[in-house]
C-alpha cells in the first residue's frame, strides 16, 4: 500500500493482493519508520460506516470504508473510492484510496509491478 499526502489530500494506492486482504480480511496495515519514531498508515472495511472518511489517531492514519463498498469494489473494474471529509467551516480533506496500476513508462517503474493492476490505457481495444 502506497500513501500519498499532499497537501489536503490524502490517496492510499492498493496493489491486487492488498485490494483482496481488506476484502477478505477487513484490514491492510502499512508503515514507515523514521528511526526516531513510526508513521503507520492503515485501511480498514467496516460495517459502522456509512462514508469513506480518515482520521489521524495515535500516529497512525487510519481510513475506513464501508464494508459493501470495499466487496463491490475488489471485484469490478471501478478505480477508487472518493470522498471529501470537511475539516473545517471553509475547507475539506479528499480522500481517494484507488487500485495500484503498473506504469505505462517502464523506465519510470519503481519496482516489481506484477501485482498491480493492468492499467486501463494499455488494455486492446474491442474489434
Amino acid at each position: 500500500m502506497k500513501l500519498r499526502i499532499k497537501g489536503n489530500s490524502l490517496r492510499l494506492r492498493l496493489s491486487r493482493p492488498e485490494v483482496n486482504q481488506v476484502a477478505a480480511e477487513g484490514r491492510l496495515e502499512n508503515q514507515t519508520d523514521f528511526g526516531a519514531g513510526v508513521l503507520r498508515f492503515v485501511f480498514t472495511a467496516s460495517e459502522t460506516v456509512s462514508a469513506l472518511s480518515a482520521r489521524f489517531e495515535n500516529g497512525s492514519i487510519v481510513v475506513v470504508a464501508p464494508k459493501a463498498q470495499v466487496a463491490a469494489w475488489a471485484s469490478n473494474e471501478d478505480v477508487g473510492l472518493y470522498s471529501e471529509q470537511p475539516v473545517s467551516e471553509a475547507d475539506f480533506l479528499s480522500i481517494a484510496v484507488e487500485k495500484d496500476f503498473r506504469c505505462l513508462d517502464r523506465s519510470r517503474a519503481e519496482d516489481d509491478e506484477a501485482d498491480n493492476y493492468p492499467h486501463p490505457a494499455l488494455k486492446p481495444k474491442a474489434s
